[in-house]
């Protein structure tokens, strides 16, 4: 059993002609109340579709379609499933039946036998294969768990058990996950309804596409001095560009940047989106310029800060930091500082695997409850504490940012049309 193609990262957006078709036929509210999803490129199932479409032989020739998670448990324990908190990120699951969904499907003229059998997360799908074994070392007595999905999987990793707590992704995208006990769909469709790793409890979710890719993209394409100077010091060029942005003021002395620089996730779900600065003059240098990445990423958190309390109900006490971002002194405390609440950055930097090893230790009866297990194996360390004068400066800054991308929108999407690629 082997792969037949090549697989397609979460952020191609190949299948945006399928979303676009779907908004018209099926419609953003009826797709958003089956799946709990923004039509948008990320899920797989706009991907599928395309390659249903374009690479024919592909598509009929497929058992099928498996994401890493699932191919992982299948070469490790011969079995291969999903879970739900995976199968609720594919936009062809109905996150309120815990199935499948037909209608999606039906729409997109895609056959679910192709799809994984659905398990709930955290649980036990089999033991380590004797093939498995001699390839990674592990003994065949072990038991394989299905954890979870990466985000869901990461805010159990940094405690998201109780209203009051939201995760702060900073990686190569920027996620938010909110607590619910309930379902928490969006009537304005801004951020994502989706289940919870942790039984019968949920998140709403908002993310932003590109924002540790575009810091990696300024030192790939900028950075030559910070990368020279790291390695004849034997440290990291981003600790020299947190130096540069930490000279610049708060507000980077009125520069803007909108980070949609691989199309919007939250809020607009757009491919044709584009990353912008705005305010550039003379005067502004490197560190102005890296320290309005840090913000832009800051203000877009924010927004989806907001809305997640208007969709839970509950008011935010503190943002629970992760990813590599995170390890940055100046990231974590601009967002802080944006926000006006107080955060944390956890001992164990890799949240995800953290989550699933806390389910996996549920799975495997050292802990009763996934709650229990992450209280007693999430620590806190790094304390960031917000400035108001700091939080004062910002929210005029935050307000234009807001309003910027509205007002020129239009013009972005038409570069992206007159590009001919995203």
């Amino acid at each position: 059993m082997e792969p037949l193609r090549k697989a397609i990262s979460w952020q191609d957006t190949r299948g945006w002609n399928v979303c676009n078709a779907m908004k018209k036929d099926l419609g953003c509210e009826e797709v958003y109340k089956i799946t709990g999803l923004p039509v948008n490129t990320m899920p797989c199932a706009s991907k599928i579709a395309w390659i249903k479409d374009n690479e024919r032989s592909t598509y009929q020739g497929t058992w099928k379609f498996a994401g890493v998670v699932d191919y992982v448990v299948l070469k490790l324990s011969g079995e291969l499933r999903i879970d739900f908190s995976n199968a609720c990120r594919t936009m062809l699951f109905d996150v309120s039946k815990l199935r499948w969904s037909d209608k999606i499907a039906g729409h997109l003229g895609l056959d679910l036998d192709k799809m994984p059998e659905l398990v709930p997360s955290g649980q036990v799908v089999g033991n380590v294969t004797k093939k498995a074994s001699g390839e990674t070392g592990l003994r065949s007595t072990l038991k394989v768990v299905y954890a979870g999905g990466d985000q869901q999987c990461s805010a159990l990793g940094v405690g998201v058990t109780e209203p009051s707590r939201v995760s702060c992704v900073l990686g190569t995208c920027t996620n938010i996950e909110a607590y619910s006990d309930r379902l928490p769909l969006d009537p304005e469709m801004r951020l994502q309804a989706q289940l919870h790793v942790v039984p019968n409890c949920y998140l709403a979710e908002g993310g932003i596409g590109s924002s540790g890719s575009i810091y990696r993209w300024f030192r790939d394409n900028f950075g030559e001095a910070e990368v020279l100077a790291a390695r004849k010091r034997g440290s990291s060029p981003y600790a020299l560009m947190d130096a540069e942005a930490g000279k610049a003021e708060p507000g980077s002395s009125g520069l803007i940047m909108v980070p949609y620089f691989t199309g919007s996730l939250y809020p607009h779900w757009n491919a044709d989106d584009r990353g912008i600065l705005v305010g550039l003059r003379l005067k502004h240098g490197k560190g102005h310029v890296l320290r309005a990445i840090m913000e832009g990423v800051a203000y877009e958190y924010a927004r989806m800060a907001e809305d997640a309390e208007r969709v839970t109900g509950a008011k935010i006490g503190q943002v629970r930091f992760m990813g590599g971002g995170a390890r940055s002194k100046i990231w974590p405390k601009i967002i802080v500082d944006v926000l006006g609440v107080d955060g944390v950055v956890t001992k164990n930097a890799q949240a995800g695997a953290l989550g699933a090893a806390i389910l996996g230790s549920k799975a495997c009866g050292v802990f009763k409850g996934a709650k229990d297990a992450a209280e007693s194996m999430v620590k806190v360390g790094r304390r960031v504490e917000f400035d108001r004068e700091a939080h004062e400066r910002y929210r005029a800054y935050y307000r234009v940012q807001g309003e910027v991308y509205g007002r020129i929108q239009d013009l972005v999407n038409e570069l992206s049309r007159l590009n001919g690629a995203r």
